[in-house]
């Protein structure tokens, strides 16, 4: 045993490598379940994360959209999906005279094809400050000064400094200020007042056509807030009583937040059916290896005794194995998890379609500390029953059995 002394952990630790392909499959079948725990346990508190800051700093009750396009705002909000539809831009006082409706604003969708900051298309909303409450309170304390022409403010996922200059259509435009993580699409966007946002339309020209920029009397959306004692789904039956022939549709805040919050709960239910059903199959499985291998070391056990080591030491050794077996198994499980959550975080939110928002460090490592105990008795647990027998056995009868 290369000279070490016979201790408890290393005699455990030699007996263990004497059998690599076992104690590599114990080893596997830990991490799987750790892997699934913490993984699971950090993606489903982010969504949750996600869902409560989309309630609480959503803005609107109701949002104006054209007929056919619910889907594609709820993505531009959601996940930052480039999206581009269009409708009158009249229709924002329309909309402002319906019964029950306390205040509108207009938005611009831009869909870029790329940009210098990123490898990926991104979002550009471009949205009037003077009427805006969705999107401004995002930025307190990001913008110093009021929103100026040829300015924009970039979501947190997208690489650039305040003060620098990105570039759209061959145009460049000045950081004035960076959003703070949300978890919702705005990680993607890059927004703008709606002058500027019409010039990016006719720079785009140069490169495709631009519905905009052949007619300025364009926005994408209205989003809009009910008046005390009225009901969302109240007011948006009476826009579109007004002007559902008009080709305006509405989405409601309530029922959308309503629908992924349905969508997140069944994920986090089949997460933890998953991580049970593992936990399960994981002890199971560790019974039955410890149980059909500390039979067949009973002549080894024997031989302990004999030498002098005490029933308590025997038990301690089977311990002292599993515990080894678990310390690997959580540590290559945990580990492996880590850098697929985190490093990936705005891939998986975009994979999921659901608001993603990551939790406090604190939190992650209470995560963490849970499921590094969880995991963790999952061995000992498993050997318990085995090793308690072991240590029980009479030396004569235990000799005899390993013949």
């Amino acid at each position: 045993m290369d000279n070490k002394p016979l201790n408890t952990v290393n005699i455990a630790f030699h007996t263990l490598k004497r059998k690599p392909f076992r104690t590599t499959g114990l080893i596997l079948l830990v991490a799987l379940f750790a892997f699934t725990l913490f993984g699971g346990t950090v993606l489903s508190q982010s969504m949750e994360n996600g869902m409560d800051n989309l309630s609480k700093r959503m803005g609107a009750d109701i949002l104006a959209v054209p007929y056919g396009y619910e889907a594609d705002i709820q993505s531009a909000l959601l996940r930052g999906e480039p999206s581009t539809f269009y409708f009158d831009a009249d229709t924002t006082e329309k909309v402002e005279s319906v019964e029950g409706v306390e205040a509108v604003s207009p938005q611009l969708y831009i869909a870029t094809l790329s940009a210098g900051c990123c490898s990926y298309p991104l979002q550009l909303i471009g949205f009037d400050p003077k009427t805006d409450f969705i999107i401004q309170p995002w930025m307190s304390g990001s913008l110093e000064h009021s929103f100026a022409d040829g300015e924009i403010v970039i979501g947190s996922n997208i690489s650039a400094k305040v003060g620098q200059k990105l570039k759209f259509f061959d145009q460049t435009y000045l950081v004035a200020a960076r959003l703070d993580k949300t978890g919702m699409g705005f990680d993607n966007s890059v927004f703008m007042n709606l002058t500027t946002a019409k010039q990016v339309v006719r720079n785009s020209e140069r490169i495709q056509a631009h519905p905009v920029a052949e007619n300025d009397n364009l926005i994408s959306s209205v989003i809009i807030k009910i008046k005390s004692g009225y009901t969302g789904k109240d007011v948006a039956n009476n826009i579109l009583q007004a002007y559902a022939k008009e080709g305006v549709h509405v989405v409601v805040a309530k029922k959308m937040i309503s629908d992924i919050s349905g969508s997140l709960r069944g994920l986090t239910t089949y997460i933890l059916i998953l991580a049970g059903v593992l936990w399960v199959l994981a002890v199971g499985v560790l019974i039955i290896v410890f149980s059909v291998t500390l039979n067949g070391r009973k002549k080894e056990f024997s031989i302990f005794r004999v030498l002098g080591a005490t029933r308590s030491k025997l038990v301690k050794l089977i311990l002292c194995e599993s515990c080894l077996i678990s310390i690997f198994g959580t540590a290559a499980g945990m580990t492996a998890a880590a850098l697929v959550v985190f490093p990936f975080s705005t891939y998986i939110s975009t994979l999921l379609g659901l608001p993603y928002l990551q939790p406090s460090p604190g939190a992650l490592f209470l995560m963490a500390a849970l499921s590094f105990l969880i995991s963790f008795a999952t061995g000992p647990i498993a050997s318990a029953y085995s090793a308690v027998q072991i240590g029980s056995s009479e030396i004569y009868t235990t000799m005899k059995e390993g013949e």
